[in-house]
């Protein structure tokens, strides 16, 4: 089931780079999210995947799907 606001790989990373657009600095924009330069600017370049701590600096939450179990003879 997809919601109607869910957002795509292209529009979190369109919001995190608006985010970071606001800021003087990319440095300026680690230190406000609590993540290294390095790290944000790894996140930016697609080497890393965004942090929760980024998203949240650029007002997204990332809700994980429930966990789900199967017995093991079932599979």
């Amino acid at each position: 089931m997809t919601r109607s606001n869910t957002l795509t790989q292209m529009d979190v990373f369109r919001f995190v780079r608006r985010w970071t657009d606001g800021f003087p600095s990319i440095a300026a924009a680690a230190r406000s999210a609590g993540v290294t330069k390095q790290t944000l600017h790894q996140q930016i370049n697609a080497e890393k995947p965004f942090s929760d701590r980024v998203l949240r600096a650029a007002g997204i939450i990332r809700i994980q799907p429930p966990a789900e179990y199967y017995l093991r003879d079932e599979i």
